[in-house]
């Protein structure tokens, strides 16, 4: 197993990236399949709980267990997104996997993920909520076309500053920073990458959502055949085909995240070395 997937031994273009992300998910997909599953389905705690009560999966403060389920489910999606980014990382770098080390090691580190998640959600809502207070009326009163344009200049701080934290949590579980020298160092990360690093993960989200029609188009298929006509077997087969698609697509999301760490970091190294 190439050593040189994660860290990488230097930057790579935007083809190398690619295929160090294709590599890295191809190694990694079986092994960090049960995770993935596992933070699709407790991510969707609130939702289940509104279905089983014939709700609409609308997150309501006035109920009071569906609001916490919620918390808890993104919570629980978090921490098992940062366990197969750690699983990920060992496998990239050729080292063991075994056990549920990589798990452990998470849930030690889980006040701090929980503080830089808060941390980066109150920034973001921060900038979009003074960027909409400032410019939503002179938008208002906009033709619709520019109106759409005007909103979109008003959001992009808040996702300018979306990108800068985004590696926030990998900082804090693969490079074992503290809460705010996670985020400082995330903003550092991407000082200069920005436009590659949402170029690379528009590429990827690209893919995802590729890989989610194609599925869907076979599910559709299949179902076609005679299998549609019994409504307990179709919503089966489409939730079971919907799961797997997204603990798919989390892995290879966790992947293409570890592979711009590792370059963004190595890229930073370089600069300060020149």
């Amino acid at each position: 197993m190439p050593n040189a997937l994660y860290p990488p031994l230097r930057p790579r273009s935007f083809a190398e990236l690619l295929d160090a992300v294709l590599q890295i998910f191809r190694l990694s997909l079986l092994k960090c399949m049960p995770y993935a599953t596992l933070a699709i389905i407790g991510g969707q705690l609130s939702t289940l709980y509104y279905l089983s009560r014939g709700r609409l999966p609308t997150l309501d403060s006035r109920d009071p267990v569906g609001f916490a389920l919620s918390g808890i489910g993104t919570l629980i999606f978090v921490m098992l997104s940062m366990t197969i980014l750690l699983r990920q990382s060992a496998i990239a770098a050729g080292r063991p996997v075994a056990g549920s080390a990589d798990l452990l090691d998470t849930l030690k580190r889980a006040p701090a993920i929980t503080a830089i998640a808060l941390l980066a959600i109150a920034a973001i809502s921060l900038l979009a909520g003074a960027a909409i207070s400032v410019f939503m009326l002179p938008a208002l009163a906009l033709a619709t076309p520019l109106r759409i344009a005007g909103l979109a200049v008003m959001l992009a701080p808040a996702f300018y500053v979306f990108i800068a934290l985004w590696f926030a949590l990998p900082a804090l579980i693969l490079a074992r920073k503290g809460v705010l020298a996670s985020l400082a160092y995330s903003f550092r990360l991407v000082r200069g990458n920005w436009w590659r690093v949402a170029g690379i993960y528009a590429v990827g989200i690209t893919v995802i959502f590729t890989l989610w029609a194609l599925v869907a188009t076979i599910v559709t298929m299949a179902l076609s055949d005679g299998a549609g006509d019994d409504v307990a077997v179709t919503r089966a087969i489409t939730s079971a085909a919907l799961l797997a698609v997204l603990a798919v697509g989390l892995t290879f999301f966790s992947a293409l995240t570890l592979a711009l760490f590792g370059d963004l970091q190595v890229r930073r190294i370089t600069s300060r070395a020149e």
